[in-house]
């Protein structure tokens, strides 16, 4: 796919590093890029008055410049708390690449991390890869942002996907007029609404009833089921885990167990006591989705009642 300067003329870019060197290479490459007239901010705070003003297409951030705050500034766009696009294609560099930091960066929800020096060039080509293609959006109630490889699977088992609208391509190679952009992001920030106003339980109960779908098969068909359910079981407890909703990583871990003991009995067909259990964890779940009062306790109950009988032989 073949860009010219032309092509980029549209699009609205912010800059934040605050070194000057760095800052002026990479405005100089924006321009010649085609980009006219980057927002160039050399702090977090002068971003964030950027960001609350327009609807950007594509941010490129130094992440050190936010003293620490990189990752809740980036989810306050991502969950349209700021701003006019919480779809904005971000890329953020960092100093430091230790597995903490970068961690850290990517749980604010960037399209891509470059660690420094990252020179202009390199930038320059992740942008064009980012309007040529781009990953799906995951929103639940501790991330949004561009799925995760490490939460890929249960994102799509527990129906957390979204496509969402990639402004800087409607721009640069798509050509569409900036009202219907518009549009389409005013949408799609509704449907994300929608799903951040899921109970965060949601995901586990549908873990549930597609496990109790499996009501024929051989045992290897069954075996293979219940293995994909204890795997993303685990994935959904960690990713939970260490967050205000630590009681759902407990039941997503009871989940785990109970899976992986009924997939080894699944040859000679699952104890009918185990399946009971399944479909109690599954109303309890449903129960405690429709009334938000003493649900924790009642999660914690389940949890450890399935995670006891999941232990016992």
């Amino acid at each position: 796919m073949f860009m010219t300067p032309r092509d980029f003329h549209s699009v609205r870019a912010a800059l934040v590093e605050s070194n000057p060197q760095l800052r002026s290479d990479i405005r100089m490459a924006l321009l010649e890029k085609g980009i006219r007239e980057p927002a160039t901010c050399r702090s977090a705070d002068s971003f964030l008055d950027v960001a609350g003003r327009e609807m950007l297409d594509l941010v490129v951030c130094d992440s050190g410049s936010f003293g620490g705050q990189f990752s809740p500034a980036m989810q306050r766009i991502r969950r349209n708390a700021l701003g006019g696009n919480p779809f904005v294609v971000v890329i953020a560099t960092t100093n430091d690449a230790s597995v903490g930091q970068v961690q850290n960066a990517l749980a604010g929800g960037v399209d891509d991390l470059m660690s420094k020096p990252a020179p202009a060039k390199r930038i320059v080509d992740r942008i064009d890869h980012l309007v040529k293609r781009r990953k799906p959006f995951v929103a639940t109630q501790t991330y949004v942002g561009p799925i995760r490889a490490n939460f890929e699977k249960t994102s799509e088992a527990v129906g957390e996907l979204m496509e969402v609208p990639n402004t800087l391509r409607g721009k640069v190679v798509e050509k569409l007029p900036e009202a219907r952009l518009r549009r389409q992001v005013v949408k799609a920030a509704v449907q994300l609404k929608e799903r951040l106003a899921e109970h965060p339980l949601a995901g586990i109960e549908r873990l549930v009833r597609r496990a109790l779908s499996w009501q024929e098969g051989d045992g290897e068909l069954l075996q293979r089921h219940y293995g994909d359910l204890h795997s993303l079981s685990l994935e959904l407890s960690g990713h939970y885990r260490g967050s205000d909703l630590d009681h759902i990583a407990d039941l997503a871990l009871a989940l785990a167990k109970l899976a992986k003991r009924i997939g080894r009995h699944a040859a000679s067909g699952p104890p009918e006591i185990d399946l009971d259990l399944l479909r109690h964890l599954g109303d309890v779940v449903r129960g405690s989705m429709r009334s938000e009062s003493g649900s924790q306790p009642v999660v914690r109950e389940i949890a450890t009642l399935v995670d006891r009988h999941a232990e016992a032989d």
